[in-house]
Order: structure tokens, then sequence, then C-alpha cells
């Protein structure tokens, strides 16, 4: 890796799903979000509620992934 590039947590790894952490800070994100989920179907009572919560560790869990990782890279720019 380069000194200017920032370090990645999440990326293309070898067997399992192909993508996943890499790195110690990204282990400990997915823990997170997943002890989250948890607590929030066992706190909330009502379906909604914990739909709502869900939604939104699942998006703040995505623009981490998305931010730390190179998964925009390949992504080509719009044609003209």
């Amino acid at each position: 890796m380069s000194e200017g590039e920032p370090e990645l947590w999440f990326g293309k790894k070898e067997g399992g799903l192909g993508f996943g952490p890499l790195t110690w800070q990204g282990r400990l994100a997915t823990g997170l979000y997943v002890f989250l989920l948890l607590v929030a179907v066992v706190t909330y009572s009502k379906l909604s509620i914990t739909a709502l919560v869900v939604a939104f560790y699942t998006m703040v869990y995505v623009f981490v992934v998305v931010v730390k990782s190179d998964v925009m890279k390949d992504r080509q720019p719009p044609r003209e």
C-alpha cells in the first residue's frame, strides 16, 4: 500500500463470500453492527420501530463499508 493511500478496512478475500473485513477495524465494525441488530430485535416490541432501526443501522454500516473499501474504485464514470 502506498504512503498516501488510506488503509482499507474491507476488501476482496480468498474464499468465502469473496468480500469482507480485512483489518481489526473492519471486524469491529461488523461485530458492532451485528450486536446492534441483535439488541434492536430484542429491545423494541413493535415491528415497525425495529424495522426502522435495523434499516438505519444497515444504511450506516453500508456507508462505512463503501467509504473504507475499494468497492467504488472500479466504477466507471458515466459517458457523455
